[in-house]
């Protein structure tokens, strides 16, 4: 800025020097015109002679107004000059004022940042410090003992990812023992009521009609829809006043009359299946 002032005021001052040269120079002019008309108008050597200085004169102040002319020129591209580079010096004074606001507002936001991580490291050394076998944890021993913490805890974590993998394991087999068990109980199930339904009539009792003791077999009479049939394996009671004196095997079912023969050697001594004796069988057909 101060060096744009002295350039104007340095043109100032040259423009006011090239006025007051010009103004003398004509007043002198003047004044030679002036005294050629009053003394030597009858002299023609004497007008030759003011007339030659008048010309050396006047080219004289063309040169010099020339020369101003040209200094003027310099002067104001100097200005001109001197006026940009105010202004780029203002441009860049204003650039650098806005990257030192830049640098303020980003040391303001490197100090909060810092004094946040602060915080956040206080509130670290707190939640250690709440671990057990941390209680003393700082900033010098707080990572050494968050590592052996971690060991620890990483040990006991592998022996109970162990352990849970022999309970999966152990899981795994008790699922698929309930799962058979849940198949062969379903089979029975199905086998138990369908039994129920065919031979929901297991407690109809068959009176003997006929016996054979030297070919060890009885005859009694069933319906035909009792379910006997010859090589039926269902294991069949002689029963005598409410007591199980024989065990009958089918040996053949022929319209509703069922041969059925007895081993001598189980009956109680002196017992032997008679005519009236009651027929029924022992556990459901098929069983």
């Amino acid at each position: 800025m101060k060096i744009v002032t002295y350039v104007l005021l340095g043109c100032v001052v040259v423009l006011a020097l090239i006025g007051y040269h010009y103004a003398s120079t004509q007043e002198a002019t003047v004044r030679m015109l002036v005294g050629a008309r009053a003394g030597f108008s009858e002299d023609p050597a004497g007008m030759e002679l003011t007339n030659k200085n008048l010309i050396t004169e006047a080219a004289t102040v063309a040169k010099a107004r020339s020369d101003a002319l040209k200094a003027n020129t310099s002067r104001q591209a100097e200005a001109a000059n001197a006026m940009e580079k105010r202004d780029d010096a203002r441009s860049s004074a204003e650039k650098h004022k806005a990257e030192m606001e830049s640098a303020t507002a980003r040391s303001e936001e490197a100090a909060a940042h810092q004094e946040e991580l602060a915080k956040q490291k206080e509130e670290l050394i707190a939640q250690l410090q709440s671990v057990p076998g941390l209680e003393n944890a700082d900033t010098e021993n707080a990572v050494d003992a968050l590592h052996d913490v971690v060991q620890e805890n990483s040990e006991a974590i592998a022996k109970l990812d162990e352990q849970s993998k022999k309970l999966v394991s152990q899981r795994k087999g008790l699922n698929d023992d309930e799962a058979a068990a849940t198949v062969t109980f379903n089979t029975k199930k199905e086998a138990n009521d369908r039994f129920t339904e065919q031979y929901r009539d297991n407690d109809v009792e068959y009176t003997i009609a006929a016996v054979n003791p030297q070919w060890h077999f009885v005859v009694f009479n069933a319906s035909e829809n009792s379910g006997f049939y010859p090589g039926d394996t269902t294991p069949l009671l002689v029963r005598r006043n409410g007591v199980a004196i024989a065990t009958l095997r089918i040996v053949s079912v022929s319209g509703g009359q069922v041969v059925a023969e007895y081993n001598e050697k189980e009956l109680p001594l002196g017992v032997m299946p008679e005519v009236g004796d009651m027929v029924l069988r022992k556990v459901p057909m098929g069983s």
